[in-house]
């Protein structure tokens, strides 16, 4: 029986490619073509090589550029699948629209691999603000004995802008805590494989989406990077939101319009902020973010834990064997990445 041909895009000279190859030889059932180009694939592999591949896989984490799903597709007449080994398709999306039959492919991504972590790093923001540590911290320099009156994130609520696998994941750290859950989506009626939120709010609805802003103690953006969620969080939103509120951004930097934050925080219109991604990245070191008071910067790394490459693998695999048992019926069966939203 011939095997399934596999084409992953990814440099082989990245400091990661070493751990890609491991990870490709555990394995079974499946042929694997590793190349970052067209014309990598073609002298490497042959054209009737390239010309069976089935499933083509795109390693960011490994220099994969996106792109090349683009040169390849020509030349792949048989490819049944695409999936992405990061949680993020906003660069392979825009790749992918312009194909022809690219309607009848499913698209996957490594939804759910990093939900954890973020949730971790979500909660980490929340009581470093509501527990007060910063000022835990200058007491300590000060030999200051302030015995204040220490906050509880129990009974506070928590607003969620977008409520996808890692809202949801994060909401139920939340109830741990006993929180109340708002959630900020497209549609009321969307999918909750997780759990629910208390309190469902809509896009569309100005009013609503206000009044959202306006309950959170807490607002939690991970939001898709696509043009229409582009600033989404920006003047208004951060005008209606309390003075003792904090905003945490895990999801794409574009959804934060970054200067209406910087402002929110200098005035006193929030108390806080936490943001783990940016417009650009690296974050200029002219940014006037890295000087805004009350704000925690990471490097995009929140879900940069020591299993990342593990973790990712493991859900392109467990997405393969649905994939090589029943090809036919793979797409009903999997989440998949929606090409008219970008995400």
């Amino acid at each position: 029986m011939a095997l399934n041909v596999i084409a992953v895009i990814a440099d082989s000279t990245h400091s990661l490619s070493g751990t890609l190859q491991e990870l490709i030889k555990t394995v079974a059932g499946a042929e694997f073509l590793v190349s970052n180009s067209l014309e990598g694939f073609m002298s490497t592999h042959g054209e009737d090589k390239v010309a069976s591949v089935q499933v083509i896989v795109v390693a960011v984490f490994a220099g994969g550029q996106a792109k090349v799903v683009a040169d390849l597709w020509p030349h792949c007449p048989r490819v049944a699948w695409i999936h992405s080994l990061a949680a993020g398709v906003d660069t392979l999306v825009p790749c992918l629209r312009p194909l022809q039959r690219i309607a009848q492919i499913p698209v996957t991504n490594a939804k759910g691999a990093f939900s954890r972590s973020l949730a971790e790093y979500s909660l980490a923001a929340m009581l470093h603000f509501n527990k007060q540590v910063p000022r835990i911290q200058e007491n300590k320099r000060q030999k200051v004995w302030d015995k204040f009156v220490m906050p509880e994130l129990y009974r506070k609520t928590v607003g969620f802008v977008g409520f996808g696998d890692i809202a949801q994941t994060t909401a139920n750290l939340c109830r741990a805590f006993g929180m109340h859950i708002l959630a900020l989506r497209r549609q009321k009626a969307g999918v909750c494989a997780k759990g629910h939120a208390d309190e469902t709010f809509t896009f569309d609805d100005k009013d609503s989406r206000l009044e959202f802003f306006r309950r959170s103690d807490f607002v939690v953006c991970s939001l898709p990077g696509t043009p229409e969620t582009k600033h989404f969080c920006s003047t208004t939103e951060f005008a209606a939101m309390q003075s003792t509120s904090v905003f945490i951004s895990i999801g794409r930097g574009i959804c934060v319009d970054e200067a209406a934050l910087c402002h929110a925080l200098k005035s006193g219109g929030i108390m806080g902020a936490a943001c783990d991604v940016f417009e650009t990245e690296p974050l200029p070191q002219e940014s006037p973010l890295w000087d805004t008071p009350n704000l925690l910067i990471t490097a995009h790394n929140a879900d940069n834990v020591a299993t990342y490459l593990q973790d990712t693998w493991a859900a392109f695999d467990d997405k393969l064997k649905i994939f090589l048992e029943d090809s036919k019926n793979f797409a009903s069966k999997v989440d998949r990445v929606s090409l008219e939203h970008g995400y």
